[in-house]
């Protein structure tokens, strides 16, 4: 396991986790979710190791919004203070080709997108900005962001209003007036970006559930999907997304009875199931 750093095309210095393949074939570039980093993600630790001793590589990519908030380095020596507080979902696009392009100059010749929760809707946004030449799509719990927070935040409505007032008063940085389902910390542009109607964080919309989900019926490539059977609701409905990638040539999912979120002690399970998919499946 080696650690990585590179500019992005705006000059921020994100970290990276490289867990190398020896044949230099597939390469599994994942993203993280909110709030989290390398550190807490013991799954992807695991699924790293499972797949670089199979000789596939896994390249764990930090974007912009990882950790609830950190300082991060430019190419001119100053920093800016990010993190999934102040994150900007499209400007995930600029992390995302720059672990791509990593793992093509680590020599790696085909490329698996793969993200976690909202790593997932990262991922998919990607695929539907930029069609990229990759071999397939993992998405590991995708979420349905604004259906989960709607369901838990009372405020929701409330906090909408609070936070346009706040960019309407030049203040965007600004944080909610309360913790987001009691524990998320959000900046004002933030909230407004990830959470008002038509944002293109709700491309996942399994709760509204209307006739096109607009981004994921553009997939072309092989999809997994899994989720763990103790997560709420929206998280199960992977049936749905497979109907809803009209496009996508193989859709197969799997819920993994027993565990949650992070896939406590499913942790080389899930690992065992992304590297039989990318064997059986992926050509």
């Amino acid at each position: 396991m080696d650690f990585i750093y590179e500019y992005t095309a705006d000059d921020l210095r994100l970290p990276a986790t490289h867990f190398e393949g020896s044949e230099k074939d597939i390469c599994v570039v994942f993203i993280h979710g909110m709030y989290t980093n390398i550190l807490e993600n013991y799954f992807a630790v695991e699924w790293g190791n499972v797949l670089a001793q199979n000789n596939i590589g896994f390249l764990y990519g930090h974007t912009r919004g990882y950790s609830s908030t950190n300082d991060i380095i430019t190419k001119s020596e100053n920093s800016v203070t990010l993190g999934t507080t102040f994150e900007i979902f499209e400007d995930s696009l600029k992390d995302l080709e720059m672990w791509i392009k990593k793992a093509y100059e680590l020599g790696y010749k085909r490329i698996v997108l793969a993200g976690h929760s909202f790593g997932s809707n990262k991922v998919l946004y990607y695929y539907y900005k930029n069609h990229p030449d990759i071999i397939g799509i993992i998405f590991a719990s995708p979420p349905d962001m604004q259906g989960l927070t709607r369901m838990y935040e009372q405020n929701y409505d409330s906090l909408l209003k609070e936070t346009e007032k706040n960019i309407r008063e030049g203040q965007p940085r600004k944080l909610t007036s309360k913790l987001v389902e009691n524990y998320l910390p959000f900046s004002s542009a933030t909230f407004q970006n990830f959470y008002k109607p038509g944002s293109n964080v709700d491309n996942f919309p399994i709760t509204r559930n209307p006739e096109h989900f607009k981004q994921l019926e553009t997939v072309e490539v092989p999809i997994l999907a899994f989720s763990g059977a103790n997560e709420e609701e929206p998280f199960l409905q992977l049936e749905l997304l497979k109907q809803k990638a009209k496009k996508c040539p193989d859709f197969t999912y799997k819920i993994i009875p027993n565990t949650n979120h992070i896939y406590w002690k499913k942790e080389k399970e899930t690992g065992m199931l992304i590297l039989n998919w990318l064997k059986n499946n992926l050509k």
